[in-house]
């Protein structure tokens, strides 16, 4: 009993640690948020969290995937019987609080490119994953088959989908009042479709 109640504490803190870190961040960015503030606002030692983290690098890297990983938990699985496309454009409502992750992932691209390889790695995975989620949906909506040639334009489609919903993010952030997410994800749907239709189309003519 003991070791489970002190593994469950141990729990506990670390998630009040990546709360803390993930505030920090957001808010004043990378390099302005060390350790000791982290370990104020959290109330862990500085000590026990290196010991957890290894680095600030390692404690970034695990802010940004528990982030994503709740981010993406959040949308529901699509139905074999829903409008792949409706969907896409449904996900203007998970971005409408401005994820934490996209955040995160801001401040990395801005202050960390020649940062730890590590954390570039780590957010490298998160944006495969939402790629590989996206052209599993292209795949079926657009009836995609094995071959290589409509792999590589469903993947691309993929790719240039989050680069869209990378600028109507920064959108949002800078100028909240006049960015309408619903209609901007509506014309993400719509466009990203039509083009996958006609790359399509012209591979297989």
């Amino acid at each position: 009993m003991p070791r489970a109640g002190r593994h469950a504490e141990g729990a506990q803190t670390r998630e009040r640690v990546l709360d803390a870190a993930a505030e920090l961040i957001g808010a004043q960015g990378y390099a302005a948020t060390s350790i000791a503030q982290i370990s104020q606002s959290s109330g862990a030692r500085p000590a026990s969290i290196y010991w957890a983290f290894e680095s600030k690098e390692g404690l970034l890297t695990a802010v940004m995937e528990r982030a994503a990983g709740r981010f993406f938990e959040a949308i529901p699985a699509p139905t074999s019987d829903q409008d792949p496309w409706a969907a896409l454009a449904s996900l203007f409502a998970y971005f409408e609080g401005g994820p934490e992750f996209l955040r995160l992932m801001l401040v990395l691209s801005l202050e960390r490119r020649d940062g730890d390889p590590a954390v570039l790695e780590a957010a490298r995975r998160v944006r495969t994953t939402a790629a590989d989620g996206l052209a599993a949906g292209y795949r079926r909506a657009l009836g995609a088959g094995g071959s290589a040639r409509e792999a590589a334009i469903v993947d691309e489609l993929a790719r240039f989908t989050l680069m869209l919903f990378d600028g109507v993010f920064i959108a949002s952030q800078i100028e909240p009042d006049t960015t309408n997410l619903k209609r901007a994800f509506e014309v993400i749907a719509t466009s990203v479709r039509a083009t996958g239709e006609q790359l399509l189309a012209d591979a297989r003519a």
